[in-house]
């Protein structure tokens, strides 16, 4: 099975159901919001994602939305942010993980660049409370082989001088899916776990390794390999699905495996040389501008009551 970083595409990948997991779907004006509980230790190890609350909203294109419903996207994301996490009267560090000088990964980054930071003012005016704005610093801790520092390093570094209550981490995430990438955001109050979408696995930030509750917000911006050919099959199947004699001769046994066959298969294939490329689209840098844009308002507006 190919890896993603989207809960409900990793049910939806199950072979059979499985207890411990609560599945709730909405069909809104301009897109579907999916709720998906992981509630115990063998859910967490079948689905393999960890016990939390994820919530995802999917639309076609976030590159075309009107205002009517890129208002609907921040609103209901928002409101489920504060709820996830409980918001309430907050210190919040706002973590924005990637590697800037890549597109694809840049998200997090690029998305700290808009948001409303107001630590600066509590502390120059020694304020403790303001009823618009809560306390909120940032910070972009870059990526290891820039560094040379390990990411959670950084932050809980961070953690012991400025003690906030609460961390909002936004990364770019992997898809098992062409028709998802860009088009879906997710929330979860799980944690998340940086590069582990593309293999390159820095740990975990989760209330446990952190000390404070976390939230992490992210858009799946790439997809391997095999996945585009996985996808490529389906399509060629579902083209020629009129003519099953063709399919039959087109693809031969290859049509007749399952998903899970078919993958394996395909990364087999592909593996050592193509098996950990990844891909992204082509107009990355507008679509990362506009996700930005939104990822911003939809923390900034969780976070200050005033905004």
């Amino acid at each position: 099975m190919t890896r993603t970083d989207l809960a409900y595409e990793a049910h939806e990948g199950l072979a059979q159901k499985c207890e411990g997991i609560i599945l709730e779907k909405q069909d809104l004006s301009h897109g579907d919001l999916i709720k998906i509980e992981i509630t115990d230790k063998e859910a967490e190890k079948i689905v393999g994602k960890k016990i939390g609350k994820y919530i995802s909203y999917e639309t076609p294109s976030f590159k075309h939305l009107e205002d009517e419903a890129r208002k609907e996207v921040v609103e209901i994301l928002s409101d489920n942010l504060k709820s996830i996490v409980d918001i309430n009267r907050e210190r919040v560090l706002v973590v924005g993980l990637g590697n800037r000088r890549v597109t694809a990964d840049s998200l997090g980054p690029r998305t700290i660049d808009k948001i409303k930071v107001t630590r600066q003012y509590f502390k120059a005016y020694k304020k403790e409370f303001d009823e618009d704005y809560n306390e909120l610093a940032v910070l972009v801790p870059g990526v290891m082989g820039v560094t040379g520092i390990e990411t959670q390093d950084t932050i809980r570094g961070l953690i012991d001088r400025i003690n906030p209550t609460m961390i909002i981490a936004i990364d770019a995430l992997a898809s098992r899916n062409m028709n998802r990438l860009c088009s879906v955001i997710q929330i979860t109050n799980a944690g998340i776990e940086p590069g582990s979408g593309i293999g390159n696995m820095q740990g975990s930030l989760n209330k446990e390794s952190m000390g404070v509750k976390i939230a992490a917000i992210g858009v799946p911006t790439v997809v391997d390999t095999a996945t585009i050919v996985s996808d490529s099959i389906d399509l060629m199947k579902k083209k020629l699905s009129h003519k099953i004699s063709v399919v039959d001769e087109a693809l031969g046994l290859l049509g007749q495996l399952d998903d899970n066959e078919k993958m394996g298969f395909i990364k087999e294939v592909l593996n050592p040389r193509f098996n950990d490329t990844y891909v992204t689209p082509n107009e990355i840098d507008e679509l990362i501008e506009i996700l930005s844009d939104i990822l911003a308002e939809i923390i900034n507006r969780a976070v200050h009551p005033g905004y």
